[in-house]
């Protein structure tokens, strides 16, 4: 999830009928056994809600076929994160496993709920951590909780994928990058000490899952700790090229445990994210009463709508504060209970769309308290 893909999601320009499907999900134990009959419920609740709204059954169908084959693909259940977005329209959908917990809810209207998926990209839910070490590459997505690997698909994960040793009396190596993205040998010269040659070789290595890296987080924006000896490190942030990298472990990564290496890491995401909200919020309480803030949340909605917010501050938990209903369908516009979560929402759409920058907030964190703020460009 990027914010290109949330800002997608806010346009509502093509008609017909939005569904948006929301679920916690589970990465193991009996919570992953049950997510997909959850998943049954939930669609099958859109699907009475649909029903009532006097569509066809062969539209129904076809508007939510996407969500029952993602039922049915029991692969996929083996894989989930911490949140499940679904979102459908006729001839369309996208599916995303998010690293944030999300409610339990399907809304149905004229536009997609993107709310709940603010954590995301306002840097509160997820973040990046990469290894490096000559022995092993690893990328791992990260929570507040917890750390999981990614798929780095051809790059070169070691040092032993794109070397062969020294041949004697010879000022040639011939470096195989069959592991790598090209898929073909290079060949270097060498002539200098074996140290030169070694911190060459690395170099080279550093460069290749460099450009690897670059292919695979080049719409991505989230916050990276990379984890390291200091010559390793050194080494990267000559050849690297993802800009959001916010700090650094120096520890051996091939010693640490996913659990260790989440340990050490998160206080970097956690003082760096901190630090950004922490400014934002300041920033806030030193323009209250200047006519550049608001804590109203119907003068920031018709500011949002015009462009006019610069950065948006919001709790993301109103739609969690669902009724005794479960699972939750809600029909926008007609419950009169989630009016001020989409008003919350209506905020976000504007403020991404406008170019700028949301921050969720829990209770008490604004001066003054309250869930919504935004500071104002003009």
């Amino acid at each position: 999830m990027t914010r290109t893909q949330l800002e997608e999601l806010s346009g509502h320009d093509q008609g017909g009928i939005y569904v948006s499907l929301y679920m916690p999900t589970h990465r193991s134990g009996s919570g992953m056994e049950a997510d997909p009959l959850s998943w049954k419920n939930l669609v099958a609740g859109v699907t009475s809600a649909l029903t009532d709204k006097g569509l066809r059954k062969p539209e129904i169908d076809e508007l939510l076929a996407p969500a029952w084959a993602l039922h049915e693909d029991g692969r996929a259940w083996q894989y989930m994160s911490e949140g499940l977005a679904v979102f459908l329209r006729p001839g369309w959908h996208r599916e995303f496993r998010v690293p944030v917990h999300v409610p339990e809810l399907a809304t149905v209207g004229d536009r997609f709920i993107i709310s709940p998926l603010l954590p995301v990209i306002s840097g509160d839910g997820g973040f990046l951590l990469l290894t490096i070490s000559q022995r092993q590459i690893r990328l791992l997505e990260g929570t507040r909780d917890r750390v999981s690997n990614m798929d780095l698909g051809e790059i070169p994960v070691s040092l032993r994928d794109v070397s062969e040793p020294r041949e004697p009396r010879s000022g040639t190596v011939a470096r195989s990058l069959s592991g790598g993205p090209s898929g073909a040998a290079v060949f270097f010269g060498h002539g200098g000490t074996d140290d030169d040659f070694k911190t060459d070789e690395v170099r080279r290595f550093l460069q290749l899952v460099g450009k690897g890296l670059h292919d695979i987080l080049a719409e991505l924006d989230l916050p990276m700790v990379v984890v390291g000896l200091e010559k390793m490190l050194g080494i990267y942030r000559e050849v690297r090229t993802y800009p959001h990298v916010v700090g650094a472990v120096r520890q051996n990564p091939d010693q640490l445990s996913d659990e260790k290496l989440h340990a050490a890491a998160w206080p970097v995401i956690e003082e760096h994210l901190g630090g950004l909200k922490r400014r934002a919020i300041d920033g806030f309480g030193q323009l209250q009463g200047t006519g550049r803030a608001s804590m109203d949340g119907e003068v920031i909605g018709q500011a949002a709508v015009d462009g006019r917010v610069e950065t948006l501050f919001l709790d993301p938990c109103c739609w969690q504060r669902i009724g005794a209903d479960s699972p939750a369908v809600i029909s926008l516009g007609q419950d009169t209970e989630y009016l001020s979560c989409e008003q919350l929402d209506l905020a976000a759409v504007g403020t991404l769309s406008g170019g700028g920058q949301v921050h969720t907030v829990d209770d008490g964190d604004l001066p003054g308290g309250g869930p919504v703020a935004a500071v104002f460009r003009y």
